[in-house]
């Protein structure tokens, strides 16, 4: 088996690893909220803390394409992302006691899994020569991560029941440095040690730069940065409709599994669609498969004469498939317009746009749950739910925003792609493979 052979295995290998780490989800809900006992504005806080090493992958990026070690731009770092990831997961196992402990070892364990998120990237941005290609291989990448998810979102609820948030933080803490016995195994050329030039790095990043890059860089913020509901859903989902940790662990798993099928819906039938249409009609049908959160606050379950839980199971298995087929066009449009070179870079770049937007979104949603005193119960004060469907709705109706940016994003299919979408027979190899129809 040859060398780029074998780096194709492992890519959606440490996608898979990465997707595991989803056992730590149910655990770190009930962690803030019971162990720490941290407020709905707190919970927000973190959440954005944990993006801010996501936001900053453009240095990551930089120095992985321009800074080799020995040689070697993706192996070295790969292996030091996988340490970082234990050691936030570790940490929160163990000394962690209070609000600012937890702000330091999310952040740890953030920036190993962005530096890791930014190096298997920047090998696929390498190799996503159209659309198509991208699509694929974004599916794959995708789909592996989806399944990693999927084979323990079940066991991410059971286990907090069982053994305690702290415990389950343990096991999670081993599975980056899984990664790092994979980062070992990937192929790439040795190359010479060279010089560190932001100025020439920066000269291949201006000349990347165009008009329809920079609509991109707007839409890819505001779809990301329209508010969400921080942490007040989860809460309200615990302390009033009365989940349990075992059951948010059955949500994960129907959200993963049609999750997937969202990534095969993609790759089958949507994976060539152009991406201006795709997006129009995925923020008409987020608003709309969005209604069944509202259900649950003003009980429309009851008119419909089922629980709440088959109610939140239907909201998890319709809303799964959407979600994956909204976020791989945005993986697309990304890896489509990254120069030859800094590819790495640029993706990140774009990456971190886009975690840059959640990060205001979870900054918003905490804003909005502050405004409209939506809270938990404390040792002072009783839980306050009254407001949380004015918060939903700002952050539902907040979706149709990206659509102001539209007609302004580039078409990113080659032109070879153009014409056989269109019927044509003309020969494709006769076209320039990295000509782009912008329109």
């Amino acid at each position: 088996m040859n060398k780029r052979d074998l780096t194709n295995i492992i890519i959606p290998f440490v996608y898979f690893i990465a997707g595991s780490t989803a056992l730590a989800g149910v655990a770190t809900t009930f962690y803030y909220k019971e162990d720490l006992g941290l407020t709905v504005p707190q919970v927000g806080i973190l959440g954005s803390i944990s993006l801010i090493p996501w936001s900053i992958k453009p240095i990551y990026g930089i120095i992985s394409d321009r800074v080799p070690v020995y040689g070697f731009r993706r192996r070295p770092y790969l292996f030091l992302s996988g340490i970082l990831g234990a050691i936030g997961y570790y940490s929160l196992a163990t000394w962690v006691q209070s609000f600012y402990g937890a702000f330091i070892a999310v952040f740890i364990s953030a920036m190993g899994f962005a530096l890791a998120d930014v190096i298997v990237d920047g090998i696929v941005a390498e190799r996503s020569k159209t659309q198509k290609i991208a699509g694929r291989l974004q599916s794959i990448c995708r789909a592996s991560l989806l399944s990693g998810a999927l084979a323990v979102s079940y066991l991410s609820g059971v286990l907090v029941e069982k053994i305690g948030a702290r415990n389950v933080f343990y096991i999670v803490g081993t599975l980056p440095l899984l990664t790092c016995i994979f980062s070992v195994f990937i192929s790439e050329k040795l190359e010479e040690l060279q010089k560190f030039s932001i100025l020439e790095t920066w000269r291949k990043f201006k000349n990347a730069v165009t008009p329809a890059l920079i609509w991109s860089v707007f839409f890819l913020f505001v779809w990301r940065a329209t508010p969400s509901s921080g942490g007040a859903f989860n809460y309200f989902l615990i302390d009033e409709l009365k989940f349990s940790p075992e059951f948010f662990g059955r949500l994960a798993l129907i959200s993963y599994a049609s999750g997937i099928v969202g990534v095969l819906i993609f790759r089958k039938y949507l994976i060539s669609t152009p991406l201006r249409t795709l997006f129009f009609w995925i923020i008409i049908a987020s608003v709309v498969l969005s209604m069944p959160s509202i259900g649950l606050i003003y009980g429309w379950y009851e008119y419909i004469g089922v629980s709440a839980r088959w109610f939140a199971m239907a909201d998890s298995l319709v809303s799964g498939p959407l979600t994956e087929i909204g976020f791989l066009p945005l993986l697309v449009l990304a890896a489509r317009i990254c120069p030859k070179g800094i590819e790495a870079t640029m993706f990140a770049v774009f990456a971190s746009i886009m975690n840059i937007g959640l990060a205001v979104s979870d900054l918003g949603g905490a804003w909005l749950s502050a405004i409209f005193d939506v809270r938990q119960a404390t040792e002072v004060l009783s839980a306050n739910y009254d407001n949380l469907d004015k918060v939903l709705w700002i952050a539902i109706l907040s979706s149709f925003l990206p659509m102001i940016f539209l007609r302004k994003l580039p078409d990113t299919r080659v032109s070879e792609e153009v014409i056989v979408a269109s019927g044509s027979r003309q020969l494709a190899t006769s076209l320039e493979p990295e000509k782009r129809e912008i329109v």
